[in-house]
């Protein structure tokens, strides 16, 4: 379930099960080094599984409290309409039974997550979330309790897509700020790129009606959430601005541009491909942050629009800088390796500062603010995989978890400059 975004949830369910602890013998079958640490004595970040990162994204858009009510008020209606419990009588079939039974608490779940949440804006990302757990749980019951049919429900999708074609043709890029106005437009072009180009539910091999139902209303409250989150910051941001303000179009794309062009200069100087076979710590390393800096031009050109094109090339700037740094500590004689658990500690610890520090150090956080989230959610991702060892575990099973840290570092540190030099293309 869910509506397609990156949620740690996601993450987890699909990457959760290489992360699995103990496996000295899987050390061995690897040629992996035989010497273990205890689980007990690494880095302990991750409670009941989850690990929450230390900074979240932003937008300078003031998200009112009663939108948030609205969205959470949405949730109670859609899951007031179930049942006080689904039993055999209610749907014979106990997969079913448990898929919508799992929807409905995972949408309590996600907007458990949005009381707590660190931004307004993560708050909605969980409300949102939360809207489409509970329409899949709401659309599956009322597949049975009011002969609800799939045509209904996709009747409902299309007028969400429909409306945001039309929010995307006239989008206009209103700013005085080009920083702010990239954040928030952004945003939009995003949510609305993603309603546009989403592709059906995967129901070809379902067998169970109830489930297409359920499947396609999670998938119409996605969309329709989709749309109601960009017209609604798209009103506050533009709200806020004088009765004056003019587009910032022109000034966006001519930054982005600029910064594309350059990052086509730097991807030339790359060093060539790695041509060896070789698989340790320090290979995977080179072979993710290179490809990460070869392919950052491309991300610019291709992004969904001005806003997303400048914040697409200030995650290039990092990804270059990165790997620079990385070849730097490279000729340096260092493997990133952890050969007890100190190291492991310090891996981490010098994430977490270098994401603080950077954030501090960038001449507009804000702008930094997006990479740096990505950054603190690789650390977490780390975090919640050391979470999952126990008893010994081999120096070798370590790596992935290093990696992570090491990658978040490495492009924490290359923030400033980056956001720097977009500010400077965009006039600031």
């Amino acid at each position: 379930m869910g509506d397609g975004s990156p949620t740690r949830r996601g993450f987890l369910a699909a990457a959760g099960t290489t992360l699995l602890a103990g496996c000295g013998s899987l050390d061995q079958l690897d040629g992996g080094d035989p010497e273990t640490v205890y689980a007990h004595e690494l880095p302990q970040a991750a409670e009941d599984g989850e690990a929450e990162p230390i900074l979240v994204e932003d937008v300078p858009a003031d998200i009112e409290r009663t939108a948030l009510d609205d969205r959470r008020g949405r949730v109670t209606e859609l899951l007031d309409t179930l049942p006080m419990a689904f039993g055999p009588a209610d749907v014979p079939n106990g997969h079913v039974r448990e898929r919508l039974v799992g929807a409905s608490e995972d949408a309590t779940k996600y907007v458990d997550d949005a009381r707590t949440a660190k931004t307004r804006l993560s708050a909605l990302q969980s409300l949102r979330e939360a809207r489409c757990e509970a329409r899949y749980a709401a659309a599956g019951w009322a597949f049975v309790a009011d002969d609800l049919t799939a045509e209904e429900v996709q009747a409902d999708h299309e007028a969400a897509v429909d409306e945001a074609e039309s929010l995307e043709s006239e989008h206009e890029y209103a700013g005085t700020d080009p920083v702010d106005a990239a954040l928030v437009h952004a945003r939009i072009e995003r949510n609305l790129r993603l309603v546009l180009d989403d592709e059906p539910p995967s129901i070809y091999a379902r067998k169970s009606p109830l489930l297409t139902v359920a499947e396609w209303g999670e998938h119409a409250e996605s969309a329709r959430a989709r749309v109601d989150d960009s017209e609604y910051l798209y009103d506050r941001f533009t709200s806020s601005l004088p009765d004056d303000a003019g587009t910032v179009e022109e000034t966006l794309d001519a930054a982005a541009e600029s910064v594309a062009a350059d990052l086509r200069e730097r991807r030339d100087e790359l060093p060539p491909e790695p041509t060896e076979d070789d698989y340790d710590l320090v290979d995977r390393l080179r072979y993710r942050l290179r490809d990460e800096a070869e392919e950052s031009p491309e991300r610019v050109t291709e992004a969904q629009g001005p806003a997303s094109a400048v914040l697409a090339a200030t995650e290039g700037l990092v990804e270059v800088g990165a790997f620079g740094r990385f070849q730097e500590r490279v000729d340096d004689g260092e493997t990133f390796g952890a050969e007890e658990t100190a190291d492991v500690h310090e891996g981490r610890n010098e994430a977490l500062d270098a994401i603080r520090t950077a954030l501090s150090e960038s001449p507009r956080p804000a702008l930094a603010r997006p990479v740096l989230a990505d950054a603190a959610m690789t650390v977490a991702w780390a975090d919640e995989s050391l979470g999952r060892f126990s008893g010994e575990v081999g120096l070798r099973r370590l790596d992935d978890p290093m990696q992570k840290y090491t990658t978040a570092t490495l492009r924490a540190r290359s923030v400033p400059d980056a956001v720097e030099q977009v500010v400077d293309a965009l006039g600031g």
